[in-house]
């Protein structure tokens, strides 16, 4: 299973959010996937339609906590996979009762944005993923289609 909340403050969402999910569906992984993420389930692709005035959304995906994951990656607009689910980028993972949060933030326009435009909606798609934790804080080589934390 899989649970996005948008507008999430500590995996609800807040009472005077507006942004609404407009979009959400698991895709198969992409076969560029670094090699060393595991992602677990698939791909999370959902769009929000944020609130007026809203630029930046937190959300708070849940997971199976059997899945492992320990990060949410996306892919900037460089082919790096991130994973926002992290301390450098906001966010953090948490068990949450039953299950698993990945919370993370998304700037309208930004690198994380898949449509590239500041517009008020947000594309992302992104993966519940687990990286082995060997090689967790080591920095890409640059090169294309690999992982930056």
């Amino acid at each position: 299973y899989t649970t996005l909340v948008a507008g999430s403050e500590n995996g609800k969402p807040s009472a005077d959010h507006g942004t609404r999910i407009a979009h959400l569906e698991q895709k198969k992984i992409p076969p560029n996937l670094p090699r060393a993420l595991e992602a677990l389930g698939g791909l999370t692709s959902f769009q929000v339609e944020l609130t007026p005035g809203t630029h930046t959304e937190s959300f708070s995906l849940y997971v199976d906590p059997a899945q492992h994951a320990n990060g949410y990656w996306l892919r900037d607009r460089t082919d790096t996979w991130v994973n926002l689910a992290s301390e450098p980028y906001s966010g953090k993972v948490v068990r949450d009762g039953q299950s698993l949060r990945l919370d993370f933030r998304i700037e309208d326009g930004g690198a994380f944005d898949a449509d590239g435009e500041t517009d008020g909606i947000i594309t992302a798609p992104g993966t519940a993923a687990h990286m082995l934790l060997s090689i967790v804080g080591q920095a890409s080589d640059g090169q294309a289609h690999e992982v930056w934390f």
